[in-house]
């Protein structure tokens, strides 16, 4: 959860490094959020008869798509920073938009020790 609310303090900061922590908290919370809204419109939002939503499966749907749009910015920062961490520049995230794989691998590779050109070491 530390992770997540430092993404979102920091969310326009493009600038700087992300460690793995912050960058994993960040995701596993919006996967749990994104998880359990989903399965809530698709079971308790949706009528099986009409196969249709209800209108709390719409509210649910609509309350995801601004919340995705809501995390636009500050997803994009932090993939930014996580790629500056190990000394990328963050501009090669725009790669990993269509490798997704290449995300991954950024996001699981440990930051550089020490201070790098894109800023100190999260860590120390």
């Amino acid at each position: 959860m530390d992770g997540f609310v430092t993404a979102f303090r920091r969310y326009t900061d493009f600038a700087g490094r992300s460690r793995r922590r912050e960058y994993w908290g960040f995701v596993l919370v919006n996967v749990v959020i994104f998880g359990v809204a989903s399965a809530l419109a698709l079971t308790v939002g949706r009528d099986a008869d009409a196969g249709t939503y209800t209108t709390l499966g719409w509210v649910l749907v609509i309350a995801l798509s601004f919340y995705g749009l809501v995390l636009l910015v500050p997803g994009i920062a932090i993939q930014f920073r996580r790629y500056q961490d190990i000394g990328w520049p963050g501009a090669v995230s725009i790669v990993g938009w269509f490798l997704p794989l290449l995300t991954l691998i950024v996001a699981c590779i440990p930051g550089n020790e020490g201070p790098n050109k894109y800023g100190p070491d999260p860590k120390a």
